[in-house]
């Protein structure tokens, strides 16, 4: 039996959750007996790389559309494409994906949360809180599994949502990321030491965390260093401010968004994560499986793919100096680092494979689908 399986996803950024969601969506289109369809709220690069990948996509402009207007089009989407099972994520697109399904009468529907939640919601501000307790009143009665990321995200959803809630690790497809890369030109002994921070400049990824590592590293410890942030985001012209102001105009570069930017991973020396919380970022599986060291912050699944710190530095103290004392330590142990990161390689093939994670995805799709 071929299952027809929609997505509803945001789309309006290419960043680490969109990255999982184009390779689950992809990954289930390339295989036998599902057939994958996507609706998303925003053109830009995921439906572009969808569309390229030859999926059905439907884009439900959310920047003219009105809320009744996205569900009808979710709605008209999944009659037009005969789907089985809808699958959402964000909590947008849980509600109106939800309801769009309802209307086109079908029910099976699964969600995955890839991370968690940024903020507490409280009745100051009625209107955010309403939606949160909408979003989860829809997981608990109007869909039939959530996905979790990690295993600590796991044990955080389970109580909300009882009996229905999944561990399907976020995934990459290893052959595919080594012929994406050349190999990287990693340091000689007379270049300076390349760190890089990947992710969006916004509050909870800490990029200022990132800078003071850096000046703490190349002022008290007196290591040649480069630091490199590959992103971009709201925070970029305060964090190049803050960089001009600590005179590291010459030590910390900007790249800006790349796409890719697996080539600019594969070339450092270390990844610094110090993110106030994550889900299961795919940037960490990434440098992982490129064998590239990694020191981040002890928080969300991070302990889970770094094996509880014996595939990459954990750091419990969560300021500049904890960062920079952690990179120190990398630096001045090269050899007990580059084993850290060869067996990261081989714990991404065991844990976060592509052909086993999807597999448990299509194994709970057939579940859901015998239930209704």
């Amino acid at each position: 039996m071929t299952l027809t399986v929609t997505h509803v996803v945001s789309g309006d950024i290419w960043a680490g959750a969109e990255v999982q969601v184009f390779q689950l969506i992809n990954a289930l289109h390339q295989s036998e007996n599902i057939r994958a369809t996507a609706i998303l709220f925003n053109p830009g690069i995921l439906a572009d790389k969808l569309e390229s990948a030859g999926v059905p996509v439907t884009v439900a402009n959310e920047s003219k559309c009105s809320a009744l207007q996205i569900i009808r089009f979710i709605r008209d989407h999944i009659r037009t494409n005969e789907s089985d099972i809808v699958h959402t994520h964000g909590f947008k697109e849980n509600i109106l994906g939800v309801a769009g399904q309802r209307l086109a009468g079908v029910t099976p529907s699964v969600r995955t949360a890839h991370g968690n939640p940024e903020h507490t919601r409280s009745w100051r501000n009625p209107v955010k809180k309403l939606l949160d307790l909408s979003d989860t009143l829809t997981g608990q009665w109007l869909q039939q599994g959530v996905v979790a990321v990690s295993g600590q995200l796991k044990d955080v959803l389970e109580p909300c949502f009882p009996g229905k809630t999944h561990l399907i690790h976020n995934f990459i497809d290893i052959q595919a990321l080594h012929s994406e890369v050349q190999a990287g030109k990693r340091k000689t002994e007379n270049n300076p030491i390349s760190i890089g921070l990947v992710g969006r400049m916004v509050p909870v990824k800490r990029v200022d965390l990132f800078i003071e590592a850096i000046d703490i590293l190349s002022s008290d410890y007196g290591h040649a260093v480069r630091g490199v942030v590959i992103g971009d985001g709201p925070l970029r012209s305060q964090l190049e401010e803050k960089t001009r102001d600590l005179g590291l105009r010459n030590k910390i570069s900007f790249a800006g968004f790349l796409n890719p930017a697996l080539p600019a991973i594969c070339s450092l020396d270390a990844l610094l994560m110090p993110s106030d919380h994550e889900g299961l970022p795919m940037t960490l599986i990434e440098a992982l499986g490129l064998e590239v060291p990694v020191v981040a912050h002890a928080i969300g699944g991070i302990p889970e793919v770094l094996g509880d710190g014996e595939y990459g530095t954990l750091v419990y103290e969560h300021t500049s100096r904890g960062y920079a004392e952690a990179l120190h330590h990398l630096i001045t142990h090269p050899e007990k680092a580059r084993a850290k990161a060869a067996a990261g390689v081989r714990h991404v093939q065991t844990e976060f494979d592509k052909a086993k994670n999807v597999k448990a995805y299509i194994s709970l799709y057939r579940s859901l689908v015998r239930l209704d």
